[in-house]
């Protein structure tokens, strides 16, 4: 179907006017998405017959929110690589152009730059087509009434991808007559007009999330459009509005945070209790109904789980506080065991560079269908990014006491149940690392991934785990193994945990381990006992100002990493020049708050469409 093509290099502004081939999509259960199931073609003038002409309309508007120019390829690299929480990853030479993202070496001719506007005006033009007809259908009011709400909600989602990235953009809200082709860019502030008045519209017909049967979860809700009105006016720095939308969330009931951190970007997060709206996905066997999302960022080698792009930066590692173990549930490394139960383990690939993933794309090494058919949800609105607005947005109006309560009530769920800190990650030992070393007569099997930088550990000599690789299996270079806590033996991360927890803040305890190293003469185990002070984990912020403000952004980038919120982030913030010149990026103030506009739409539009400042 047309629709579902990859698109050609002709304008969208034309690509919108073409007739319309309907694929039929289906919401089959609550873990189902549309389902990819051609079943005729027709046009836009004889199709909008009946109530499930206009259902199948619908989700083919969400389908969109699938494919490749909408939220993978081109949108990673627009969102994460190219801010200081990734770097392009994957081998040197594997899609070298996405280095220019990452560098800030792009142009108007990128076609990254191209594909992600391309995909947006797809979406939207599919949820016009849906928005004129479905009204004039012989159906349920109530439920006509919905479907045009949910194709508004995903007109305006379109269009702030749009106007976050380009600024001012045509602004088409019914399909095109072939003598409109050509269209003048509206304003930003006309285009965010639009996205308002949509969501508001939306917010006023859609349902609450537990109004909805299991068949129709995904769906978008009432708590969805508050959420992303919410976002909007941060954007607009409407902090009064933003405020009152993210507090109809909170006050709704409908949301609250998934307890355990680790849970939310697996099978079983999937539409959880902070869940406001993901994209829904899912595998099969003939395929068409998951997403390349997970795919383009899954492992890269062995076990062969993706392409390896969008590398978690090391930046991103110094941002997280002491024994922060969202550190953990973000970035997956070589010689960790993969977190589906497999019990396989990431094998190092020596072609790519500081080999690391993230976990939060990660798909189970067993779906159904190729790996391009991927089945994860992709998080757009969470339970706890309301709460960081409502922080910021209480702030904003002079109400530090609110801030620090939502802000705190992030970081406590962030602790995950824990209390002590001595600043490492502990994680238990891969099968294929026990396999490879020589562990007679030791019990634990729970060493340090990571050392954060100035922590207790670090001032007593404990180091982060180091490697290399021989024949397919790791060379420990070192690795520090726990197996007492203040006397308390430990021989797992469950048990180095509690034990941990069961210490005095502000003491300074004994810990054993082993350090593991590889010499010339093979591995040596030595035994070796640190002092070590405890720390209280992830305390809450008691700062007020700008230090406030300051954590609750940092708090905003550690718990939302690698869910390609952040470069938007920096630029409504207005650090995005500071925070990219100290990486070494060339971010140029007055050019690179926004994305050029494509030439080939400049070209095409017989010059009405200006380019934005300095491209």
């Amino acid at each position: 179907m047309d629709y579902l093509k990859k698109p050609h290099s002709n304008s969208v502004l034309r690509l919108v006017g073409v007739s319309f081939l309907l694929a039929v999509f289906a919401i089959a259960s609550c873990s189902d998405v549309v389902n990819k199931t051609p079943l005729v073609e027709q046009t836009s003038e004889n199709f909008f017959q009946n109530e499930q002409h206009a259902i199948q309309a619908t989700n083919a508007s969400y389908q969109k929110m699938r494919d490749w120019n909408v939220h993978v390829f081109s949108f990673i690299g627009l969102t994460d690589m190219i801010s200081d929480d990734a770097t392009k990853g994957s081998t040197p030479t594997d899609a070298a152009q996405l280095l220019e993202l990452e560098n800030l070496t792009f142009d108007a001719g990128s076609g990254d730059v191209s594909a992600w506007w391309e995909g947006n005006y797809q979406g939207i033009y599919r949820t016009n087509i849906a928005i004129k007809n479905i009204p004039g259908i012989d159906m349920n009011t109530v439920l006509r009434d919905r479907l045009v709400a949910e194709n508004r909600f995903l007109r305006a989602y379109y269009y702030f991808n749009l106007v976050r990235g380009y600024g001012g953009v045509p602004l088409i809200t019914e399909p095109l007559s072939p003598d409109e082709y050509e269209q003048d860019r509206a304003s930003a502030e006309e285009i965010y007009s639009q996205i308002i008045s949509d969501l508001e519209a939306a917010a006023d017909d859609l349902p609450v999330k537990s109004d909805y049967p299991a068949s129709d979860l995904g769906r978008a809700t009432k708590g969805a459009a508050d959420a992303l009105l919410s976002r909007v006016y941060l954007f607009r720095e409407n902090y009064e509005l933003a405020l009152q939308y993210a507090e109809d969330v909170i006050t709704s009931n409908e949301y609250q945070l998934l307890p355990d951190y680790f849970q939310i970007f697996t099978n079983e997060g999937e539409n959880s209790s902070e869940s406001i709206f993901e994209v829904q996905a899912t595998d099969s066997e003939e395929g068409g109904t998951g997403s390349q999302y997970a795919e383009v960022q899954g492992v890269r080698g062995q076990p062969n789980l993706g392409w390896g792009f969008n590398r978690p930066s090391r930046d991103l590692d110094a941002a997280y506080e002491n024994g922060d173990l969202r550190q953990q549930a973000t970035i997956l490394s070589p010689w960790e065991e993969l977190p589906d139960g497999s019990g396989l383990t990431v094998v190092e690939n020596t072609t790519m560079v500081d080999e690391r993933y993230n976990k939060k794309a990660f798909a189970p090494s067993d779906h159904a269908g190729a790996r391009g058919n991927s089945p994860v949800n992709i998080r757009r609105i969470r339970y706890a990014d309301v709460l960081l607005i409502a922080a910021e947005a209480s702030y904003r109006t002079g109400n530090e006491g609110d801030a620090r309560t939502y802000l705190n009530m992030v970081r406590d769920r962030a602790r995950v149940g824990n209390t002590n800190t001595m600043g490492v990650i502990p994680e238990n030992m891969a099968p294929l690392v026990i396999n490879s070393l020589d562990l007679e007569g030791i019990n634990s099997r729970v060493f340090a991934r990571f050392v954060n930088s100035g922590s207790p550990a670090d001032v007593a000599g404990a180091e982060p785990f180091a490697y290399s690789f021989s024949r397919g299996r790791p060379v420990v270079e070192v690795m520090d193994l726990f197996t007492s806590i203040n006397g308390t033996e430990v021989t797992n991360r469950t048990e180095f945990l509690d034990a941990l927890n069961a210490q005095t803040s502000g003491s300074t305890i004994p810990v054993e381990i082993i350090r593991i190293q590889h010499t010339d003469n093979g591995q040596v185990n030595e035994e070796i006992t640190l002092n070590v002070a405890v720390e209280e984990l992830l305390p809450d912020v008691t700062a007020s100002g700008q230090s406030l403000l300051d954590a609750i952004w940092h708090e905003r980038r550690v718990e939302l990493a690698m869910e390609q919120k952040r470069w938007f982030d920096l630029i409504r913030q207005g650090r995005a020049a500071d925070v990219m010149q100290a990486l070494g990026k060339n971010f140029e103030t007055g050019k690179h708050e926004l994305f050029p506009i494509p030439t080939n739409e400049i070209d095409l539009s017989n010059g009405r469409l200006q380019q934005n400042p300095n491209w």
